[in-house]
């Protein structure tokens, strides 16, 4: 297919969309690699002062020490785990800054939408003519400017972080909630940003681990600072964070923290730190002095702990870490064919919930480029937003899909240059993916 065009569009600078880039270069791929945020990283950036669960050895795959290695560049190994800022400065910012890839990164352009040149969603349905028509992609810049650039083939590596999922109960926006919405935070706190609220009344949502973090976070806030109150709801009577024979001791450390402040229903753990287990969002509404009023419903405890009903809190903060999900809207005119319940491609939701050891992401199976495929040729997602609502991705996984899709997709590429501009002969296309 011959284009004036890159023949791979990689969608998001992170760590997954950097792999997918080294990979096309090993793979002799044109491509263009856009990042939304000003520079790459951009969401990991925003918890940078997180440290991962995992040491490096899990955090920098094969492919991008053999590149760092051969322009000199040497990244740590053993058990020392980075934060998210180390992640940016010691690993994502020199990958970017290879020159194999340099001329190819544009950041500061956010993919609106990706469609296919000339068809509509219902068009060719099957048939493989889609494969013949590149992608176009809608641009835009941080001034607001728009433009339609093309591609053969894309890959969704934008992750799940800027979407958040709402606050309210049953995942619906609670009335109040879009009024309130500059008033919440949606990421862990930096300790500058706790101390800031010392001596203030917080409500913390989500039982994650982010939501672990800042628990911990929170109730040493509590210890440090008198007069500062934490209600921390959790939607679950009976919330279990730990997993049997953890092999992260970090994350286990942090599980026995959580339990520890999740206490029994209604429990004070720390004067000014409260659990509320079985409480979910009902509702916002302004209060006196700038305060939020907030009614949580209760669903009450197996003991009884806790009696069914609803509670008012009055606070100055709100801490929604409810967990987010990709932007489904970007491909929204391809065939991509979404998991109903948790909204990853459907291939691999099913073979996720089909595999044995899929519980904990220190476990997960590789499932191959067949689970990774959509109905839309040459589009795949990858990353943790392959994972949707499934929270057990972990970061070797997206390597792992990079290997299992690139050699196909490069082959693929291949096929449909040798077939022309015109639709490809599906029986070639076929053989190629064999």
């Amino acid at each position: 297919m011959t284009s004036s065009h890159p023949s791979l569009a990689i969608l998001g600078a992170g760590p997954v969309g950097l792999e997918a880039a080294l990979a096309a270069v090993d793979h002799g791929l044109s491509f263009a690699l856009y990042e939304a945020g000003p520079q790459v990283g951009h969401h990991v950036r925003q918890w940078g002062h997180v440290r991962l669960f995992t040491p490096w050895e899990l955090n920098a795959s094969p492919r991008a020490r053999r590149h760092l290695s051969d322009a000199g560049i040497h990244l740590p190994d053993g058990d020392r785990r980075p934060t998210g800022k180390e992640l940016v400065t010691e690993l994502l910012e020199p990958l970017a800054a290879l020159p194999a890839v340099a001329p190819s990164v544009r950041t500061g352009v956010r993919v609106m939408r990706v469609g296919r040149e000339g068809l509509l969603k219902s068009d060719e349905i099957g048939t493989g003519a889609r494969a013949g028509r590149p992608f176009r992609l809608l641009l835009r810049d941080g001034d607001g400017r728009e433009w339609v650039e093309r591609a053969d083939a894309v890959l969704d590596c934008t992750g799940t972080w800027g979407q958040p999922n709402a606050l309210g109960v049953g995942g619906v926006p609670a009335p109040g909630e879009a009024a309130a919405r500059e008033r919440m935070m949606r990421g862990i706190p930096t300790p500058e940003e706790l101390e800031g609220w010392a001596g203030r009344r917080i409500l913390l949502v989500g039982a994650g681990h982010s939501a672990q973090t800042a628990a911990r976070g929170l109730g040493e806030l509590v210890r440090s600072r008198p007069g500062t109150r934490v209600v921390w709801a959790l939607r679950n009577p009976e919330p279990s964070f730990r997993l049997d024979d953890d092999p992260l001791p970090a994350r286990e450390t942090l599980h026995r923290e959580a339990e520890r402040l999740a206490g029994a229903p209604s429990a004070e753990v720390a004067d000014g730190f409260e659990a509320v287990r079985g409480a979910t969002v009902e509702s916002l509404e302004p209060g006196e002095g700038g305060a939020l009023r907030v009614t949580l419903r209760l669903q009450g405890g197996s003991g009884g702990e806790t009696s069914p009903g609803s509670r008012v809190e009055v606070v100055d903060e709100i801490l929604s870490l409810t967990g987010s999900v990709g932007d489904g809207a970007l491909y929204r005119q391809l065939q991509v064919h979404e998991c109903y319940a948790t909204l990853g491609p459907m291939g691999l939701s099913a073979a996720l919930l089909g595999a044995e050891g899929g519980s904990d992401c220190m476990t997960q199976p590789t499932l191959g480029v067949d689970a990774l495929r959509t109905p839309e040729p040459q589009f795949f997602i990858l990353g943790s937003k392959a994972y949707g609502r499934n929270s057990t991705f972990l970061l070797r996984v997206g390597w792992e899909q990079v290997d299992q899709v690139m050699p196909a997709l490069a082959q693929e590429l291949e096929v449909l240059g040798d077939e022309g501009a015109g639709a490809p002969d599906a029986a070639a296309l076929a053989g190629a993916v064999s």
